[in-house]
Parts: structure tokens; sequence; C-alpha cells
């Protein structure tokens, strides 16, 4: 997990758009941006942590700091917490190499840990069919190309329509069906993008054995455990808990302290 990103003009630009702030505050950004990359490159892993969580807070949402933010966890050891900032990476910015061999990286960290702790050595390795074909595309891009698909469709109709040859007529025919399943793939590709199939919203378990129990309450009995990385959905929240369900199937409350949301 090599591949530290020492780029700030997304960040400087995100910082723009999320406020009006002088030129002072967006070079003192850019100073916490470079103080974690030097941490993280001297073995501080605490200390870079501590960095690019300062710029999350400020409400900096980049795909740069969420990469760092993981190796800097992998490096100290919270192998959770570094494939939950790797899935914030790549929703940021669909995709990515670099996140992608790190994400890659840290679920085989976590198996070869459950082996040595556990003797097993089970690991979620990869989302389901469906999301890993729409997962290099961002919903903005597969909107702009439903939207394409759409006027490229109603305009070989019209053509078609107006068409005298029955060659022309076939011929557009035959390209209004091919648009109308490109139509159809965008549509679906958007709506599995959303999860407006799945209930809850996508979230990462941060610790191994993680107790899925059967009451937002800690004295409430243990149902189940979930593992360190896994997928999961956060349904609800109450009282310091998450109503959650995961990969397996497994639902009951967890603390708020043990999963982390991918996207806010």
């Amino acid at each position: 997990m090599k591949h530290v990103r020492h780029g700030i003009a997304a960040l400087l630009l995100a910082w723009a758009l999320l406020a009006s702030a002088g030129t002072a505050r967006a070079e003192s950004l850019e100073e916490i941006f470079r103080a974690g990359n030097s941490a993280l490159a001297q073995g501080d892993y605490a200390g870079a942590i501590q960095r690019y969580e300062r710029l999350l807070d400020a409400g900096i949402r980049d795909s740069d700091v969420y990469l760092n933010l993981g190796l800097a966890h992998a490096k100290h050891g919270e192998l959770g917490r570094a494939v939950l900032a790797f899935e914030q990476s790549l929703h940021t910015r669909p995709g990515d190499a670099d996140a992608t061999s790190a994400l890659a990286q840290a679920r085989a960290a976590i198996g070869k840990r459950r082996a040595e702790r556990h003797g097993e050595a089970v690991v979620e390795t990869r989302p389901p069919l469906a999301e890993a074909i729409v997962r290099p595309y961002t919903e903005n891009a597969l909107a702009i190309l439903l939207l394409i698909s759409d006027a490229a469709l109603f305009i070989c109709l019209i053509l078609r329509r107006r068409a005298r040859a029955d060659s022309t007529r076939t011929g557009l025919a035959v390209a209004a069906s091919l648009l109308g399943g490109v139509l159809l793939c965008m549509l679906s590709g958007l709506v599995i993008k959303r999860g407006a199939l799945n209930d809850g919203r996508p979230a990462i378990v941060l610790r191994d054995l993680a107790e899925l129990r059967e009451a937002p309450d800690p004295r409430a009995n243990v149902r189940a455990r979930a593992p360190e990385g896994g997928s999961a959905r956060v349904l609800t929240r109450d009282q310091g808990f998450a109503r959650v369900r995961t990969a397996s199937g497994a639902e009951g409350f967890m603390s708020d302290r043990d999963v982390g949301l991918i996207a806010e």
C-alpha cells in the first residue's frame, strides 16, 4: 500500500465550493494535507490520521484524502477503518486504480489476520456482480448517459417516422431497438448505483466480531457477530446504536462506533 497521493488541486477546489473562505484558510487546509502526508511518510500514522480527519471535519470530501487516510489506518493496524476509507475514496472517484488496489490489499490483510486469530480466512473480496458492473461509474456519468441515450432514441424515432425509403426506416428501427436497450441498461445501472433496490445505506464494519444485539442496549443479547471490513446496510439509528443488516443477512443493533457509512 504505497500509493500515497500528494495532489492538492481537488482538495482546494472542494473547499472553494464548500465555503467562501479567504486565501489564508485555503492555504491552511493545504498545509494540513501536506502535514498529513509528511506524517504518513515518516511513520507517524496516528498523526497522519488526525490531520486527514481534520480535513474531513472541515467538510472536505476528496478521494486523495480518503485514500491517504486509508493507507494510514492500514499501517496503523486498523484494517476495518482502512477498508471504509478506500471505499469512500472509490465512492468519490469510481474506478480509481490506486484505491482499488489498496482496498484489495486491505481485505487480503484482514483475511490473513482472521486466519491467525480464528483459524479461518473467509473474507469479502468483491461486491455483488450488479454492483461491480456499475462501480467504475459515478451517478452523474450514468445520469448523463441516460439522458444522451434517451435523446438519441427520440431523434431516431422522429427520423424513422419521416423517412420514406424502406431501407432507411428499417435501419432506424434497428438503431431504435439498440438505443432502447442502452437506455434500459443506463436506467438499471443508475438504480443499482443509487441503492434503490436495497434498504438502508451502505456501510463497513470497523471492528472484528462486532456484536449485533437484539435491541439498542449494550446489555441486550448478542444475536450475531460481524467480521471486520465486511459490508453492511445501516437501516436506522437509535440511541448510539445502528440497526444493521450484514452481507450475510444477519440483522441487529450495532454500536455506532463499530460501523461507518461509506457516504454521509
